[in-house]
């Protein structure tokens, strides 16, 4: 049965991915870039949805309550699997992108669909990277899109949670907006080490609610081992 499940999911993926990139390339010839983002944005809400409710996990939601409305924001969640991008996107409201390596913007057709929805490439090994990502980032909060980052910089190893980057929380200082802290308990089962069927088992997903950073005055730190004790405490 998994192995049944799991064939039917990447047909899925692979099919609802050329299918939903070509009718978005259509609206996006009469569109501006702004309305093509969003459309794009719909989409991959859509896309998440489908891949969520075919790979048979099943996901629980708290603190739904928690998400801002009309208020561009920083999500910060705990990265346990791969899974964590299709759930990210089923769960959060669907006005906000990824920050993604460069290298994924090279791939022929993908790469073009990451610029064309609008998602933040970051070349890791450049400083000027760096500062264009930031400055991009900033722009699009300024424009009402809300920013998720995974401050943990990676995808934990072993599904437990891993030390924060120093500077995961920059965005959100420079751009003087709220922090939404997201912990996903379960993810990291769906795809284990060495296993490429999925395995559906249940998974989590808690919003915590959105604090500002004002109150650390510029203290990484200390921003970062707050958000580090919500998450951890989420997922206890």
């Amino acid at each position: 049965m998994k192995f049944i499940r799991t064939l039917f999911f990447y047909l899925l993926l692979l099919i609802t991915f050329f299918l939903g990139t070509a009718w978005a390339i259509l609206f996006s010839l009469f569109s501006s870039p702004s309305n093509r983002i969003k459309n794009f944005q719909k989409v991959a809400k859509q896309w998440g949805n489908l891949l969520v409710w075919i790979s048979g996990i099943p996901l629980s939601v708290r603190g739904i309550e928690n998400l801002p409305k009309n208020e561009s924001v920083i999500y910060a969640s705990n990265h346990q699997g791969a899974a964590d991008i299709l759930i990210l996107l089923a769960v959060l409201p669907e006005n906000f992108t990824f920050i993604i390596k460069k290298e994924l913007f090279d791939i022929p057709l993908f790469g073009w669909y990451l610029r064309a929805a609008g998602y933040i490439s970051i070349d890791r090994g450049s400083r000027r990277g760096a500062v264009e990502m930031i400055n991009n980032s900033i722009k699009r909060l300024k424009e009402g899109g809300s920013i998720l980052v995974f401050p943990e910089g990676t995808r934990s190893p072993d599904g437990k949670l891993q030390e924060f980057k120093r500077g995961s929380l920059l965005l959100a200082y420079k751009a003087g907006v709220r922090v939404v802290p997201i912990a996903i308990d379960g993810s990291y089962y769906i795809l284990p080490k060495k296993s490429r069927l999925i395995n559906p088992v249940p998974v989590k997903v808690s919003i915590g609610e959105p604090f500002s950073l004002d109150k650390f005055e510029g203290d990484y730190n200390k921003a970062n081992d707050e958000l580090y004790k919500i998450i951890e405490k989420m997922l206890g």
